[in-house]
């Protein structure tokens, strides 16, 4: 039985100092953006003060599917991303001023309206 069978592609995504990710934090139940503060090694934030603003290691594990599609230039697919996890119940969350957030709390994030 050695079929042709292919892999589907990995999602592709950078860790980059500004880019955003989508994460699950440990310890904690939700799906969060987050702030690429230093690549090496990779040290990201949520939130700009607090106890998600130096999350590093074992604290956090990134989403690639997400990730990627939040970094895509098309702004549909992110929004369509952002429906969908309010649709479920689950939106996606973050204290991020690059967000538009400036009240240091955390807050979901929605998707734009077309």
């Amino acid at each position: 039985m050695g079929g042709n069978a292919t892999e589907p592609e990995k999602p592709k995504y950078t860790t980059n100092v500004g880019d955003l990710v989508a994460v699950m934090i440990t310890g904690s139940v939700g799906r969060y953006i987050a702030e690429v503060v230093q690549s090496e090694p990779l040290i990201l934030k949520v939130e700009e003060y607090g106890p998600y603003a130096h999350l590093r290691g074992d604290d956090f594990i990134i989403n690639a599917w997400d990730s990627a599609i939040i970094q895509d230039l098309d702004e549909s697919k992110s929004t369509a991303l952002l429906k969908e996890a309010k649709e479920r119940g689950h939106p996606f969350l973050s204290g991020l001023r690059k967000l538009g957030i400036g009240d240091g709390k955390m807050h979901e994030i929605l998707p734009t309206e077309q």
